[in-house]
C-alpha cells in the first residue's frame, strides 16, 4: 500500500509542467472537520504471576486473555493540503483530540484487585495524495501515524509502555465552492487499518513488587470514518 501512494504522488507530480509552474498553478486548502468514527481490533494479553508462571498450572493471576470489540467515538481534525492545479492536492492532517476506547473493568468489586483499563489513540496525523474530479468527487489515499497509551488505574503498580503505530488510509469524498469564494464544504468517508503492536509493563521478571510480567499484543486493528469539514482555498482561480 505504501509503495502504491509513493507511486501515486509521482505519477501525479511528474504530469505538472515547468511551464504550469511558471503560470502559478498552486493554491493552498485549510479545513477543520468533525469526525465520527467505529473502531474494533482484537488484542491478547499475557500474564506471568508472582512466581513467572502463565495459566491456571501457576496459580495466582498467571493466563492468557483473549479480546475483541468495537467502539465509536467523535473528534475534531485540522488540515492544510497544496493544490497542484485542479486536479492534485498533497495533504497533511493532524487530529488534536484523542481516540479513546470504553473503559474495561476487570475483578469488579474486590477493594483491592479491581482494575479499569481504557486506550487513547493520541496525536494521529495522516499524509496523503488526493485526486479531484470536475465533478467535485475526490478519491484520497496516505499513510497514518498514532501514539496507543494504556491508561490503568487500580490493580496493582502495572502500567504498559507508550507505542507509535503506523498504518494507511483511503477514502472517498465530495467538495464543493460556496459560490465564486475561497470557502468550501466536504463531506468524505475513509478506512483505515493500522500495524499490530505489542506493549509490555517494562518488567523483565515477574515478582511480587511489579505485579507480574505482562504484555498486551494488538492486532486487526482497523477503523471508518465519516468527516464533515468547512475549508478556504487560498489562491482559487
Amino acid at each position: 500500500m505504501k509503495k502504491f501512494i509513493i507511486t501515486l504522488a509521482f505519477v501525479a507530480l511528474s504530469t505538472v509542467s515547468v511551464k504550469a509552474i511558471e503560470l502559478g498553478i498552486f493554491s493552498a486548502t485549510v479545513g477543520a472537520a468533525s469526525n465520527s468514527g467505529v473502531f474494533g481490533g482484537s488484542a491478547t494479553e499475557t500474564n506471568f504471576n508472582d512466581s513467572g508462571v502463565v495459566g491456571a498450572s501457576g496459580g495466582g493471576d498467571g493466563h492468557v486473555r483473549e479480546e475483541s470489540g468495537v467502539f465509536t467515538d467523535t473528534f475534531t481534525s485540522q488540515f492544510i493540503e497544496l493544490n497542484i492545479g485542479e486536479w492534485i492536492s498533497l495533504g497533511y492532517e493532524h487530529t488534536p483530540d484523542s481516540i479513546t476506547t470504553p473503559t474495561n473493568v476487570d475483578k469488579e468489586g474486590s477493594l483491592t484487585r479491581e482494575r479499569s483499563t481504557f486506550v487513547d489513540f493520541d496525536d494521529m496525523n495522516t499524509t496523503y495524495v488526493k485526486l479531484n474530479t470536475p465533478f467535485g468527487l475526490y478519491l484520497l489515499a496516505g499513510t497514518v501515524a498514532t501514539d496507543i497509551k494504556i491508561k490503568i488505574t487500580g490493580g496493582g503498580p502495572n502500567t504498559y509502555d507508550n507505542k507509535s503505530i503506523n498504518g494507511t488510509i483511503t477514502a472517498a469524498g465530495w467538495q464543493k465552492f460556496i459560490g465564486d469564494s475561497g470557502f468550501g464544504i466536504r463531506a468524505q468517508a475513509s478506512y483505515m487499518d493500522f500495524d499490530d503492536v505489542t506493549v509490555t509493563n517494562g518488567a523483565t521478571t515477574a515478582t511480587v513488587a511489579n505485579g507480574g510480567l505482562n504484555s498486551v499484543k494488538a492486532d486487526s486493528l482497523a477503523g471508518a470514518s465519516a468527516k464533515v469539514a468547512l475549508t478556504y482555498t487560498l489562491g482559487r482561480k
